[in-house]
């Protein structure tokens, strides 16, 4: 089992989001508002910008997903290793136990 922090995970999926120097959504406004800039903003500019804005959200969505699903699988993991840890201490006890009971009773005889 490789183990990769939660940052780690989180930082390589940031480089491949964030490799340009402008992000998606930064270089869609500047293309859109290039030519008119110094006039207001309209309706349809905040529509798109508010499109663009929830698109966003859809990838930050996939990326919890996707850290559910580790902390899925490190829970799993901690389960099966509590589990055979429980089932090993009970069997080292149990033939302690054997054992001292077994002296016990060739010292008694």
């Amino acid at each position: 089992m490789t183990t990769q922090t939660l940052g780690a995970l989180m930082e390589a999926d940031s480089e491949n989001e964030n490799s340009n120097p402008l992000n998606e959504i930064e270089q869609q406004i500047i293309n859109d508002t290039q030519d008119r800039w110094n006039e207001p903003a309209t309706k349809a500019d905040l529509r798109n910008h508010a499109i663009r804005m929830d698109s966003r959200f859809g990838k930050l969505d996939s990326r919890f997903d996707k850290i559910d699903a580790r902390f899925d699988v490190l829970r799993s993991d901690l389960q099966a290793m509590i589990h055979k840890n429980i089932w090993a201490s009970a069997t080292a006890t149990m033939t302690l136990n054997l054992a001292a009971l077994g002296l016990v009773v060739s010292i008694l005889k």
